[in-house]
């Protein structure tokens, strides 16, 4: 089309010429007192070169004005390029970290891109590969400072917050990246840590909520992480004396998790206080029936005041042993109750059971109790004791983050702080030295004795 054009346009101009050249015609002139004569293809010839004058004194006024812009421009663009690159070498500096290069290149691109967001972020970046903690935090509150780099900044100073243990400046700060872009996944999932740190279990409950919906919060992790924080809920209110708020937490705990034990053994210490025995003796044989324990069984004892060893023995028999009769904490429980009642055939035959092919220490130093109060046989009673000091050590509660051992399960580790580590299994003692142990054991019934 373009050569068409072309083409149509040099025809038009050569018809025009062979017209002009049939048809001269001429033209006068006068001005002044002169008079001036001409055929029309010199004035035609003559507008021509008018026209092309007029042009070219207008491109070069509009280079005159756009000239300097353009120029700037050129060199706008090349300082532009040289920041881009600072930037990329920036940041490939940070990868590597190479603290050194990192700062250099910073430098340059806040020399040529001076307040661009990434410039800032670099800078803020480079500081920290150089523990430059100051330099750090004034990038950080310059880009907390524009609309566009505020939740930039707000990343950068939550990190800083969290490594200087402020964690209730972190979570304020957290709290406001929420304000700016809720449901963000990272900020939901530091809100939730820092709850967690800070005990705000109510803020950590509402947290977990948001975070996991649809299938995800029907999750077997979820469950149990709902399940310890409704049960630090009800320790909360408990301890505030609001006993009637502390119970639907602790039912709502041993619900999401009826083996968690400590959730188990509060519901039926506050279900014994406030509501009617047959719901507690539901209760109480569902418990039994997933998470038996110890402590539960303390806390079922517990349950009748004033109650005598026999009666509780009995009780046991009949309303707590049934519902798991094989297991291990099941033998306990009735040797303990028998050897406080004084009768001894059960309480050495629930002991036998309870041992196993690798009876704990516990089982040892009860048989030992045994032969001392039933055969007052303190050369039995050694024998046991002797077994026990090498014998596998009783289930604690450990935590599987750094071995701690507890007697009484906590939600976080004293020692790491690690959130809901603690299960209840035996922990490696180590090698005996057996001789030793036996000469201590002689030296400690010769003085009993």
């Amino acid at each position: 089309m373009r050569i068409i054009f072309v083409f149509l346009l040099i025809a038009l101009l050569a018809f025009a010429a062979v017209w002009l050249s049939d048809y001269p015609g001429d033209v006068r002139l006068a001005w002044g007192g002169y008079v001036v004569e001409t055929s029309i293809v010199v004035v035609a010839a003559l507008a021509l070169i008018f026209a092309v004058l007029v042009a070219l004194l207008y491109r070069f006024w509009v280079w005159l004005k756009k000239g300097p812009g353009r120029i700037g421009a050129v060199f706008s663009s090349r300082r532009r390029d040289k920041g881009l690159e600072a930037l990329s070498s920036g940041m490939v500096a940070i990868a590597a970290g190479d603290a050194v290069e990192a700062r250099r290149q910073a430098i340059a691109a806040e020399k040529h891109l001076s307040g661009e967001p990434m410039t800032l972020l670099l800078a803020a970046q480079a500081a920290e590969l150089n523990e430059d903690d100051r330099a750090a935090r004034i990038y950080y509150d310059r880009m907390m400072q524009r609309e566009d780099t505020e939740f930039l900044g707000l990343r950068g100073l939550i990190n800083r917050a969290r490594k200087e243990n402020d964690l209730k400046k972190a979570r304020s700060l957290t709290e406001r990246a929420d304000e700016l872009r809720p449901g963000t996944p990272w900020v939901l999932k530091e809100l939730y840590e820092l709850a967690l740190k800070l005990r705000d279990w109510e803020l950590a409950d509402h947290t977990l909520a948001r975070m996991t919906r649809g299938k995800a919060a029907k999750g077997e992790a979820v469950k149990r992480a709902r399940a310890v924080i409704s049960f630090e809920r009800a320790l909360q209110c408990l301890n505030a004396g609001k006993a009637e708020e502390a119970l639907p937490l602790a039912v709502l705990a041993h619900e999401l998790d009826p083996a968690f034990v400590p959730a188990a053994v509060l519901d039926v210490k506050l279900t014994a206080e406030l509501e009617s025995p047959r719901k507690l003796h539901k209760l109480i044989a569902e418990a039994w029936k997933n998470a038996p324990h110890r402590d539960l069984a303390e806390a079922i004892r517990k349950t009748v005041s004033g109650e005598q060893p026999p009666d509780w023995l009995r009780r046991a028999q009949e309303t707590v042993a049934p519902h798991n009769p094989d297991h291990v904490e099941t033998h306990l429980m009735l040797a303990k109750a028998a050897l406080a009642s004084s009768d001894w055939g059960p309480a050495r035959d629930h002991l036998m059971k309870a041992g196993g092919d690798h009876p704990p220490a516990s089982v040892f130093r009860m048989l030992a109790e045994l032969e001392e109060k039933a055969n007052a046989d303190a050369i039995a009673a050694r024998e046991w004791i002797l077994k026990s000091a090498i014998a596998p050590q009783d289930p604690l509660w450990i935590c599987n983050a750094c071995g701690r051992q507890e007697d009484v399960w906590q939600a976080h580790c004293p020692v790491c702080d690690s959130f809901d580590s603690f299960t209840w299994r035996t922990a490696d003692r180590g090698p005996h030295a057996v001789d030793e142990i036996e000469a201590e054991i002689v030296r400690e019934i010769g003085t009993s004795l």
